[in-house]
């Protein structure tokens, strides 16, 4: 690749990024303290590694943001090529031609130039023909989430049916920049008494939102989920203020606080030591006949000893189960039409416990392959709602552990998930590196955008052990 195709591919990235922090400060003023001191250290440590050769960053190697940068656009850059090179020398003085201009940018409100022509100086409401429909703009935002792959399918569906709920509260043809603070308020009342399973019911199927205030006795939306749907406008507003089609987004900061029983109730649902003797006694050696098939057996194993959740390990391919470096793992991924992950966060690989390989699993496996099976539990069907979950998930909730005498309503399949995150944080295990093996979104800018390649298997399976 050419010297001067490398610095235009830079130099539109790093407008674009620019144009970005620009756009924000518009709608929103100057740079938080906490954003203002990262690009103040981003700077002195670029400007560092333009003299030295050093890492942009501490400690996060500059080979690794070249090729997420070079496969981002598809640029013939491999990491073995001479042009590969340039690419990180010219990356680390983009960055910190960046950094100085988003700084020199925001240090310039610190003063008024009256001999400068006024741009945007106040935020224009659309004029008639103008108008900017809130189903409109939603179907933007989504598109453009779509397009950058910020979402799962299955987080796709759970926002669009949270969006057709406000076109309904809202009306699907009002101009977005005309919703007021009044309307948030009746979006969130309408929340509190909003059923449970609306669709699913005989009482409130079929009624609008205003026939639904009549109706009584029906269960009500948790306050968790009340604030996934407030969560969900609050990025609608926020994406569209950042796009000029309104001038503040109304939803931020709105949520509804749990009380504390509501909050310690969110905490509960781990298996206690003696629950996890007991059910690895009867899936081991079947003393009351209640595990008849093979999914019966190494589900719930699958499930204790990877905190994997439910539809994640019922939807695994037998060529999802590998080995790299001697260490034999699951890649868990959401390729192909039919399987589906939470989030993104959720693509992750996952070393196969120690535990499971003597108890047998690869053998299991092995025998599945010789007999021309492509899947781990070829006897699940696909649901649209559950995914390949529903058979585990019944048998497992509903008979597994009502026989065995600890079935409750935090007890549940997803247990097994809170009880690996739990044992790995007591056992001193970075939580990092447990968002890392369970699949939750890490957090800092560090561990979000320059560790994308993660931590290596050999490092998953150390802190497996701990489990």
């Amino acid at each position: 690749m050419r010297y001067d195709e490398i610095r235009a591919a830079l130099k539109k990235h790093f407008q674009d990024a620019l144009e970005r922090r620009k756009s924000e400060m518009a709608a929103g003023g100057r740079l938080r303290s906490e954003i203002l001191d990262a690009l103040q250290n981003g700077l002195a440590f670029a400007v560092e590694a333009v003299a030295t050769g050093a890492d942009i960053i501490p400690y996060v190697s500059d080979d690794s943001q070249a090729i997420a940068f070079a496969e981002k656009y598809s640029l013939p850059v491999g990491p073995d090529s001479p042009a590969f090179e340039i690419l990180k020398t010219e990356m680390r003085k983009a960055y910190r031609d960046y950094c100085e201009k988003v700084l020199a940018h925001d240090q310039s409100f610190e003063s008024f130039d009256f001999d400068e022509p006024v741009i945007g100086a106040t935020f224009s409401k659309p004029q008639p023909g103008d108008k900017r429909t809130l189903t409109d703009v939603a179907t933007k935002f989504i598109a453009e989430q779509k397009k950058a792959e910020s979402w799962v399918r299955r987080t796709e569906d759970q926002k669009r049916s949270h969006l057709d709920l406000l076109n309904e509260i809202l009306g699907a043809e009002i101009d977005i920049a005309q919703v007021t603070s009044l309307d948030v308020q009746r979006v969130k009342e309408i929340l509190s008494s909003y059923p449970r399973n609306r669709n699913k019911s005989e009482a409130t199927r079929g009624r609008s939102i205003d026939e639904l205030a009549t109706v009584r006795g029906h269960e009500t939306l948790s306050v968790r989920t009340m604030n996934t749907y407030l969560q969900t406008y609050s990025g609608l507003f926020s994406w569209a203020k950042r796009n000029r089609y309104v001038s503040e987004n109304l939803f931020d900061g709105i949520s509804v606080r749990e009380n504390k029983k509501q909050a310690e109730a969110a905490q509960r649902g781990a298996f206690s030591q003696a629950q996890i003797d007991l059910m690895l006694g009867e899936l081991l050696n079947n003393h009351r006949e209640l595990v008849n098939l093979d999914y019966q057996k190494w589900g719930p194993l699958i499930g204790l000893y990877t905190g994997a959740r439910l539809n994640e390990i019922c939807q695994i391919e037998l060529s999802d189960i590998k080995e790299a470096d001697g260490i034999s793992y699951f890649d868990i991924n959401d390729e192909g039409d039919k399987k589906h992950l939470k989030n993104t966060a959720s693509r992750r690989i996952v070393p196969i416990h120690d535990q499971l390989l003597k108890l047998g699993l690869l053998d299991f496996v092995e025998a599945l392959r010789s007999h021309g099976e492509t899947r781990l539990f070829p006897e699940f069907s696909l649901s649209a709602k559950e995914g390949y979950g529903r058979a585990l998930g019944r048998w497992f909730n509903n008979r597994f552990l009502v026989q065995l005498d600890i079935k409750s309503k935090d007890l549940v399949f997803h247990s097994f998930r809170h009880g690996m995150v739990t044992k790995l944080l007591q056992a001193g295990v970075d939580e990092n590196m447990v968002k890392a093996i369970v699949g939750h979104t890490r957090q800092g800018v560090t561990q979000k955008h320059y560790f994308k390649q993660g931590y290596t298997l050999a490092q998953m399976q150390e802190a497996l052990r701990n489990f």
